[in-house]
This record gives structure tokens, sequence and C-alpha cells, in this order.
């Protein structure tokens, strides 16, 4: 078990970053394309109302424990859930709890 994974769970905006992930149409219905291409530092940012710094530390710590997958799309990236790291993830905890 990757113990980087219960540090990322462990604090509460990133948990928020995921279900923001998770449900995009529920918390950015003005962005209607949003559970295809993504979310951004600034939607993201602007909804946790932190700096887009702080979210890119958040994001970060995400990404390396793939639960959180990026694409460049110019100079903006797109962050989507990666399901079946969550998945692993899920059982991990479950194995050891």
């Amino acid at each position: 078990m990757d113990y980087r994974l219960m540090k990322t769970l462990a604090c509460d905006a990133r948990l928020k970053i995921l279900d923001y992930l998770n449900y995009p149409e529920e918390h950015f219905p003005d962005v209607p394309d949003a559970a295809d291409t993504g979310l951004t530092n600034k939607m993201i940012s602007s909804k946790l109302q932190i700096t887009q710094e702080s979210v890119s530390l958040h994001m970060k710590w995400l990404t390396k424990t793939n639960l959180v997958t990026s694409t460049r799309v110019g100079t903006r990236i797109f962050y989507k859930r990666n399901e079946d790291a969550i998945q692993k993830a899920i059982g991990s905890l479950i194995g050891i709890l």
C-alpha cells in the first residue's frame, strides 16, 4: 500500500476536488461539457476559493497517486478522475481497514 494515497485523501480540499471531478455537471452547471473535457485549475480554484497555485499543489498530489489524470490543451490543463486507479485505491483501503 502506498501511504501517499492515505496522505492524499486526508486533505479536505483534495476530497472536494475529487467530488467536483466526479460530479462536474452538479458543481459547474455553466460548463456543459465538463464531464467530457475535465476541469481546469481556474475552475477549481474559483469553486474552492483558494489560489490557482494551491490548486496546482493539490493536483500534484492527486496526479502522483494516479487518482486524477491531466490533459494539456494549449496553455490549459484539464483534469479528470482516473476511475481505475480510484477503484484500486478503494480496494487497498478496504484491505487495510
